[in-house]
């Protein structure tokens, strides 16, 4: 921007049109002065226009100079929002792997149910539980079935000292029925539902060492390995959910062995197809 233009500067270009005017001779002269005062005119505005743009520049540095402190406490309060925001996300992060944990657990007390439907006799009518079940003190030695449905609703009831009972009875009273394996089954899952996991263990290995062809050994094979992880022997119990994924590859207990494996970050691989 071009420099102000001195006070006594402007003094003396206003005496250069009197000097002219005192040695000027006719029309023309007077014409040439009036042209050169105009011109000094116009010059007084545009150093006027000039100091009022330094106004100008001064007002807008000042404006720049506040937008820009306006600017810093803007970013600092986005840095603000920024830090909350990851503090929410850290929360909503860990009641995301709480509700997926509940749902793991969920998913397996379903699959733990349709065992139990499958326990059941294939011929047996009515429901597995209700109030028309029979009760637990049937006469044991009179009928295998009544027995068995006793027991295995006193499971569903959750009365597991009864339900050992009954189903320890059974073994006694038939050790050599289509349900015999079944009733050695629930007897370690009596056990794990009372948190006795040592006492399961030994029950499942029971049921796969004396009963291997029974449709209950994925199940104890899956428990047993369940029961390994709740006493901290996380190595024995991916050993036994690798096993079950092996050998039963499409069976609903494989599917639970996967994800009990990521649960636990471990990779459940191809194992068994």
């Amino acid at each position: 921007m071009p420099a102000s233009i001195p006070l006594r500067s402007l003094r003396a270009l206003a005496l250069v049109p009197l000097a002219l005017l005192a040695g000027a001779c006719g029309s023309s002269q007077l014409d040439t002065m009036e042209q050169q005062i105009g011109d000094i005119q116009r010059q007084v505005l545009v150093i006027q226009r000039q100091g009022a743009g330094k106004e100008e520049v001064a007002g807008l540095q000042q404006q720049s100079n506040e937008q820009g402190r306006n600017l810093l406490k803007a970013q600092a309060d986005i840095q603000t929002q920024l830090q909350g925001l990851a503090t929410q996300l850290e929360q909503l992060e860990a009641r995301l792997e709480d509700t997926n944990e509940r749902l793991n657990q969920l998913s397996q007390q379903i699959a733990a149910t349709n065992q139990q439907l499958r326990g059941m006799h294939p011929d047996s009518a009515g429901p597995v539980a209700g109030p028309a079940a029979p009760p637990a003190n049937a006469n044991a030695g009179s009928d295998p079935e009544t027995q068995y449905r006793a027991a295995y609703n006193d499971y569903l009831r959750g009365s597991y000292d009864l339900a050992l009972a009954g189903f320890r009875q059974y073994l006694d009273a038939f050790p050599s029925t289509d349900l015999t394996d079944n009733a050695a089954y629930w007897i370690g899952e009596c056990y794990y539902r009372q948190k006795k996991y040592q006492e399961a263990i030994r029950q499942f290995d029971l049921v796969t060492s004396q009963y291997p062809n029974s449709d209950k050994t994925a199940s104890a094979l899956l428990r047993k390995g369940y029961a390994y992880v709740e006493l901290g022997e996380q190595s024995k119990g991916v050993v036994q959910l690798q096993n079950v994924i092996r050998r039963f590859p499409r069976s609903d207990e494989a599917n639970l062995a996967r994800q009990q494996l990521s649960n636990l970050g471990i990779d459940p691989g191809q194992s068994g197809g």
